[in-house]
């Protein structure tokens, strides 16, 4: 008979997070009780309210999803469910060899070399294959994202490297294996993605989806690849398939009572909204997602859920609101030194500013946002808040200074690669912008001339 029977606390853990090798201890004693039929962790999983579906979802993942759940005449038959959990744990649970070297000491000698000599060093030296070291180096290009999309891409492209040259032995078997080749490879996708480099990004995803088939089935893996696709399908513009993607993750995470990451999809689906002209339903979203969010294990995901919301009222032509929202997240706004968030803040300050009629605290938030977006080489942002800044000065009547920015933008227009065209209504600009109405449709036209070159338009 079975003893020391889990607690509500290791059965949350167990059940809501993607094991790792420091969990093994705890993972192996809930996994004999679940096994063995334990009746009385089967009364506490129904007193927690793990719903039959919800366990389903854990038990039946590498199964076949059309298989009907099997209902007893008075309620819900777990055996079947129990009974395969066997198979499910062997390939899903099944703790990896330790490996020879900590994935600490590897990423701390990896640090020693230049960001160059990095991708040959683990392509040349097995001692990198280690699966262990995958989901750090994961975790260093996420960590990137906001604050260097190059050194985002640089650690994602070794995360891939190492599961490519990983063994299923050293993973814990083929399918596990195919699991962290689909997150490093997702990631990897995500970063090119976060780059620009919207083919290569698809590419990528298509494949870690393939090694996701391959794999164990973790319906937490699969929800977050449908976050990645999502993400690029909105970059791509293609808002109802985005929307559609992120319609599976949200199934996937209330399944498995994830809430803070159903907040994270629900916060992706309202960017998607707002940049498919439907604030309205954006705000509806964003009140729905901003109360699951963990606040301090992922202060970011707030900070993306606040900034969008007061973009969603600034688009709705409703500054006060806006303005309302940004003083009431002040304090959190300055708990951040991420250069990318930081430009943004100052760029939608801008935007504020000039939509309360206060036109030069608005050139000078969007001056500080264009000189940094130019440093950061991110020429779509750099165009665009140039057309803002025109515009500011136009509202000002400062012909001169709108001449100088329209001619300082020709460059800009230049490196994105737009059409002769476009670069016609810049120099057009330069001629009437002593006449407002006119100068105003031009940068309007402008703007939406631009829009296709577009790569990263959006904050999450």
């Amino acid at each position: 008979m079975l003893h020391d029977h889990p607690s509500v606390e290791e059965f949350q853990s167990f059940l809501r997070n993607i094991p790792r090798p420091n969990n093994a201890a705890r993972n192996v004693r809930v996994l004999r009780h679940l096994l063995a039929d334990c009746s009385t962790c089967r009364d506490r999983l129904q007193s927690m309210g793990w719903q039959p579906e919800r366990l389903e979802r854990l038990v039946y993942l590498a199964g076949n999803p059309s298989e009907s759940v099997l209902q007893a005449a008075e309620g819900y038959n777990y055996d079947r469910a129990f009974a395969k959990a066997d198979e499910a744990v062997s390939k899903f649970l099944v703790a990896a060899p330790l490996p020879q070297v900590p994935a600490e000491e590897l990423l701390a000698e990896l640090d020693l070399h230049p960001l160059a000599e990095q991708v040959s060093l683990v392509e040349r030296d097995e001692r990198f294959s280690s699966p262990s070291l995958i989901q750090w180096l994961i975790d260093r290009s996420h960590a990137k994202r906001y604050a260097d999309p190059d050194e985002m891409l640089h650690w994602s492209r070794l995360a891939r490297s190492v599961a490519a040259h990983a063994t299923p032995e050293a993973a814990g078997g083929e399918e596990k294996l195919s699991d962290l080749q689909a997150r490093a490879v997702g990631q990897f996708g995500n970063a090119l993605r976060v780059a620009g480099r919207m083919r290569e990004a698809e590419e990528a995803l298509s494949t870690a989806q393939h090694h996701l088939e391959m794999g164990t089935g973790d319906p937490a893996l699969r929800a977050k690849l449908f976050e990645q696709v999502a993400s690029l399908h909105t970059f791509q513009r293609r808002f109802d398939a985005a929307i559609s993607a992120l319609t599976e993750a949200t199934e996937i995470y209330r399944s498995l009572g994830e809430s803070h990451a159903l907040a994270r999809t629900l916060v992706l689906e309202a960017i998607a909204k707002l940049y498919s002209g439907e604030p309205e339903g954006a705000v509806v979203i964003l009140n729905q997602a901003i109360p699951l969010i963990d606040q301090e294990g992922d202060p970011h995901l707030l900070f993306a859920a606040c900034h969008n919301l007061v973009q969603c009222y600034i688009n709705l032509d409703r500054p006060e609101l806006a303005l309302s929202i940004y003083s009431e997240m002040s304090d959190l706004y300055k708990d951040f030194s991420d250069p990318l968030l930081l430009l943004r803040t100052a760029w939608q300050e801008g935007h504020l500013l000039r939509d309360l009629g206060h036109l030069q605290a608005a050139e000078a938030a969007l001056l500080r946002a264009r000189t940094g977006f130019l440093k950061m080489d991110l020429m779509y942002e750099a165009a665009v808040v140039s057309l803002d800044l025109a515009a500011v000065y136009v509202k000002l009547g400062a012909v001169e200074s709108c001449k100088q920015t329209a001619a300082e933008t020709v460059p800009i227009f230049r490196a994105l690669g737009v059409v002769r065209e476009t670069l016609a209504s810049l120099l057009q600009l330069q001629r009437v912008a002593d006449q407002e109405q006119q100068a105003l449709e031009i940068i309007r036209l402008l703007n939406a001339r631009i829009e296709p070159h577009a790569k990263r338009n959006l904050l999450k």
